[in-house]
């Protein structure tokens, strides 16, 4: 997994991620990650202030139970 750049470091020891660090994550373009949202396929974000975040372990339990399925 890529480090994430230093910008989101603050937002990752927060327990959350945006969506730069979940196209880092999954490899996937923002369009994807909405669709995948809207979809049901990956988790719903929640509001931090203006921005749409996701809980970073639940991304993480999210992850490894798609591997788990593979």
């Amino acid at each position: 997994m890529a480090k994430p750049k230093g910008k989101y470091i603050h937002r990752i020891a927060k327990g959350y991620v945006g969506v730069p660090e979940l196209q880092e994550r999954l490899g996937k373009s923002a369009t994807t990650i909405w669709k995948m949202t809207l979809d049901g396929r990956l988790p719903k974000p929640f509001k931090d202030g203006k921005r749409n975040v996701w809980d970073a372990l639940e991304i993480d339990r999210w992850i490894k139970n798609r591997k788990f399925l593979r």
